[in-house]
């Protein structure tokens, strides 16, 4: 079958140079399909894979527990038809279903892909292919909205632009029922269009520093972006811990963590439940600091799937999705992701159906 391979960790800057590019990551047309599946797992022909945070990480080799075997496959979020359902009860060949590879970002940039049924669920067939792939950043942002936000609660949202920001918006405003919901992005026209009620132009303005915001401060902010202290300046117009006020952090403090040998793994991991834990203890003068951890994927994708299907959630690509399932294709699906400038999702399509 054919697939993306890397070969070697990425420079994302290098994949500009074709030689450079050519040793790090490549397509082969003879890598072998799954062939030997185990116990509940469905062999799927890949229609789109899109591409998150977390894969760039994985490709830059960035952390060491995440580190693969080289040559491997990257992608892990895909939309596809199941071609051998493997005797599953719950799924029939031909059914196309929104699939992920767990905590294990590898496989879906291939014809096929094997996936335990436990992560896979039936695509809408209203929903496109390309946003049901696109669909796992809704998913966090689902976790970040639901657990956080009660219904009347004024929301800041960091990075209202990107994929996981701008399902935030929709999420809060619709299924939150947040009464006010505010934003940071240069994308001002697309963030009032998903339904933020001000969006912060950041180049030109400093969200910590607005009088009104700091006047009537926000019950929750939650930062897609990560970097930049934005917790130490959420305290400027984010409620105390003990007034209700949280910070949810889907992108902590690192959002390109650099975690390549075990002494920087051990510090990276050390340091995570430091300050949920003093914002606790210090409630009446801090907002509680939530670190967002992937959690109760598979029942969620399912939910944003029948939003999608009833259209109380739209998938936002990036202009510049679907890109082709080439290796100059792929190799700039991850500069893109990677820049951290994308404006929606940005995904590859692997085949039509």
């Amino acid at each position: 079958m054919k697939a993306i391979q890397v070969h070697d960790f990425i420079d994302l800057d290098g994949l500009g140079d074709e030689k450079i590019a050519e040793t790090s990551l490549s397509m082969k047309d003879s890598v072998p399909k799954p062939a030997s599946l185990k116990k509940n797992q469905l062999l799927v022909k890949v229609l789109a894979c899109s591409i998150s945070p977390g894969d760039v990480i994985t490709v830059q080799g960035n952390m060491l527990v995440m580190h693969q075997s080289f040559p491997f496959v990257p992608g892990m979020d895909i939309c596809g038809t199941v071609v051998d359902n493997n005797g599953s009860t719950l799924f029939q060949n031909g059914d196309v279903v929104v699939a992920s590879n767990g905590m294990t970002p590898v496989g879906g940039m291939a014809e096929y892909m094997a996936v335990d049924e436990a992560q896979a669920a039936i695509k809408p067939s209203d929903v496109p292919n390309e946003e049901a792939a696109s669909s796992s950043s809704a998913v966090t942002a689902r976790n970040a909205v639901l657990d956080h936000v009660k219904e009347g609660a004024r929301v800041l949202i960091l990075g209202g632009a990107g994929g996981v920001g701008s399902a935030a918006i929709q999420v809060a405003k619709k299924h939150g029922k947040a009464s006010f919901v505010a934003t940071t992005s240069t994308q001002i026209d697309l963030c009032k269009e998903l339904g933020a009620d001000r969006v912060v132009d950041y180049r030109s303005e400093d969200w910590w520093t607005i009088e009104e915001f700091r006047e009537e401060k926000f019950d929750v902010v939650i930062d897609t972006v990560g970097g930049g202290n934005f917790y130490g300046r959420a305290t400027e117009v984010l409620k105390t811990g003990k007034e209700g006020g949280s910070f949810v952090a889907v992108t902590g403090d690192e959002p390109k963590p650099d975690c390549r040998t075990v002494w920087s793994t051990i510090k990276f991991f050390a340091r995570m439940p430091c300050r949920p834990v003093y914002t606790r203890i210090r409630s009446g003068t801090y907002p509680k600091y939530v670190l967002l951890l992937p959690y109760d994927e598979a029942e969620g994708r399912k939910q944003v799937l029948g939003w999608m299907r009833e259209e109380s959630l739209k998938i936002r690509l990036d202009e510049a999705s679907p890109l082709p399932f080439t290796a100059e294709g792929v190799g700039n699906a991850f500069r893109k992701v990677g820049s951290g400038h994308a404006h929606g999702k940005i995904v590859v399509q692997i085949a039509k159906e």
